[in-house]
This record gives structure tokens, C-alpha cells and sequence, in this order.
């Protein structure tokens, strides 16, 4: 049974005009929930928020005034907010010594730094309306994968600070959730990374299916998921024995490789 009512729920989603974003937006409007979509493109944000019904604020929320922006917006409208999902998320492909000063920042902000201040701002809210929040990482917050050292290194943190905020607050405080999808058929996996995954023949999920396990998730307030197997597998085995997946990595380490002087040809 749910834990949740969906008409009596007001929530923050960032990220929303991407692949996994648009399906969370349209699957919460179906229940009933009121939402405040934020996202960078004013035209794709504009039009899903008029076809929803639903309220948007354009911005990048990698912009240095950016969260006080939102929060000025929030506090002018006296928004009530009973949820946040954390759902914006950006990586680098390939080598580390190929990403720019501007590739790492980019990446740890939108996945990591972004997420940490958005709760810290909203979290007297959430508080109030003993809320909840939703961080949506990845296996690779749990397993270091070739060619993904920044997406890893902003997903191991965005887990870690979930679990560490999660175990500060007090239970009738604010839940915090997290979430570690396997690969999405969505842009953000449409690459390097991608052409690795088919040669490796690596499943990706559709976006539908990911956010109806996110919503399950949240409707029964699960701390921690993780979708698709053998990922489950994988992320368990990596927490407990590292050197085994270690010598599993050896294949994707030279394909890697591989893919990435084909593309410089």
C-alpha cells in the first residue's frame, strides 16, 4: 500500500525536460501531484509545464546565483513543498586526461554540488511538511566503471551524502531517498559509453520504466534501490569484494580504449 498521497503532494523537479525527467513529470501528474518543473530550455520547459497543467521556473542551476534565485521564487510565492527529486544529471565520456577544467565542474556541480545545495536550502520546507527527497544516482555511485571516473566520482558522493543526511535527520524529519538506475535509453547515454555498453551487450532501461520504479520507490518510501541485474549483483560484490570486479573491468578497460582512438581517427 502507499505511503504516499500523491494529490496532497507539492514537488520540486529538476532535470525536467530530460528523457527520465519528462517521464517523471507526466507519471506525477497522472497522480494528482502539483510540481514545479525547473529546467534550462524555456521553450521544451514552457511547453511540457502548459501541456501538464503544471508550474516551471527556467534556469541552470550550475549558475552561481542560480539556487538563490529558485529560493527567492519559492519564498516571493510561498510554495508549499513536500518533495524534491534531485533528477538533473550530466556526465563526461571517456579518458580523464582528455576532460577539460570546465568538464569537471561541470559534471561534480549538476550531479553532486547542485543536489547538496538545493536540499540545504529547501530542507527548513520539507521539514515542515515532514517531506522527502529524491536523489537519483546510479550503479556507477557503487561500481567505478572505465570512462565514467567524473559521473562516478559525483554518483559515490550524491550516494554517500544521501545515506549521511538520511542517518543525521531524525525520523520524523525530512526521508531522504536514493535511487541507482542501471543505463537509460535517454541522451545522456548516447555515446562513447553507449557504443561500449552494446558491445558488451549491457541493457539499457527505457526512461517509462525507470521512473515508474522511482515512483514505486517513493510511494513506499524505500531508502535505497537498485534496478537492473546483474548491476544489483555487481554493486554488492563491488562493496564486498573490489578485487573481483577488478579483473571483471579488464575487458571494458580495452574496448574502452579501443572506441575512443576509432573515434580520433
Amino acid at each position: 500500500m502507499s505511503k504516499i498521497n500523491w494529490k496532497s503532494q507539492s514537488i520540486v523537479l529538476t532535470g525536467a525536460c530530460g528523457g527520465l525527467g519528462i517521464q517523471l513529470a507526466e507519471l506525477l501528474s497522472a497522480k494528482g501531484a502539483k510540481l514545479l518543473l525547473l529546467g534550462r530550455s524555456e521553450p521544451e520547459l514552457t511547453a511540457l509545464a502548459a501541456h501538464l497543467q503544471q508550474d516551471c521556473f527556467v534556469l541552470d542551476l550550475c549558475a552561481s546565483d542560480a539556487i538563490s534565485h529558485l529560493h527567492q521564487f519559492i519564498e516571493q510565492k510561498n510554495l508549499r513543498i513536500t518533495g524534491l527529486i534531485n533528477n538533473a544529471a550530466t556526465t563526461h565520456e571517456g579518458l580523464l586526461e582528455d576532460a577539460t577544467s570546465e568538464d569537471i565542474q561541470r559534471v561534480i556541480d549538476t550531479n553532486l554540488t547542485v543536489p547538496v545545495a538545493l536540499i540545504y536550502r529547501l530542507l527548513p520546507r520539507l521539514r515542515a511538511n515532514h517531506g522527502w527527497v529524491m536523489n537519483i544516482g546510479s550503479v556507477f555511485g557503487a561500481i567505478g566503471f572505465p570512462g565514467q571516473a567524473l559521473y562516478c566520482a559525483s554518483k559515490f558522493g550524491l550516494r554517500g551524502f544521501s545515506e549521511a543526511l538520511q542517518r543525521e535527520l531524525q525520523p520524523e524529519d525530512v526521508r531522504v531517498l536514493y535511487c541507482a538506475p542501471r543505463a537509460i535509453q535517454t541522451q545522456l547515454n548516447n555515446g562513447v559509453i553507449s557504443r561500449l555498453n552494446q558491445q558488451l551487450k549491457t541493457s539499457a532501461d527505457a526512461p517509462e520504466w525507470v521512473a515508474q520504479q522511482i515512483v514505486h520507490q517513493i510511494e513506499q518510501q524505500q531508502p535505497l534501490k537498485t534496478l537492473g541485474w546483474p548491476e544489483k549483483l555487481f554493486a554488492r560484490l563491488n562493496g564486498l569484494l573490489p578485487e573481483l570486479v577488478n579483473r571483471s573491468m579488464k575487458k571494458p578497460r580495452i574496448l574502452l580504449h579501443q572506441l575512443i582512438k576509432e573515434k580520433s581517427l
